[in-house]
């Protein structure tokens, strides 16, 4: 079995763009609209939903974009990224906006970045 796509919500077209095209790398490399009798269907949602497809390196992320999206509570629902340059998106994260959460242990730190809805997103190094 292989993962085909990751779907994730969030409140504006425009952060999502911001997000995984500007500030992480991704391309966007299709623009939808799922109509409101499927996505009703699917996801209980009684109108039409946007989609942005964005890709990079093999991985295909489904945004969906929904301005009454709310996190979850608990909060702990992430994707999780190995990258080559970790150092880098550490840095770029307080310029472009990006909040930036590090947990350490004795022998152990973890990063994660919040998307512009909130959505987690681990970091490592690869």
């Amino acid at each position: 079995m292989l993962l085909n796509h990751v779907g994730l919500t969030n409140k504006s077209e425009e952060d999502a763009v911001r997000f995984y095209r500007d500030f992480l790398g991704f391309a966007l490399t299709r623009k939808s609209v799922v109509p409101a009798g499927l996505a009703e269907q699917l996801f209980s949602v009684s109108s039409d939903l946007g989609m942005l497809v964005f890709e990079k390196d093999g991985i295909k992320i489904e945004v969906f974009i929904s301005p009454a999206y709310t996190l979850p509570d608990p909060d702990i629902n992430h994707l999780g990224f190995l990258l080559d340059n970790l150092e880098e998106i550490v840095d770029k994260a307080p310029q472009a906006g990006v909040k930036l959460i590090i947990g350490k242990t004795i022998d152990k730190t973890v990063c994660f970045v919040r998307d512009f809805s909130g959505n987690l997103i681990e970091v490592k190094q690869k």
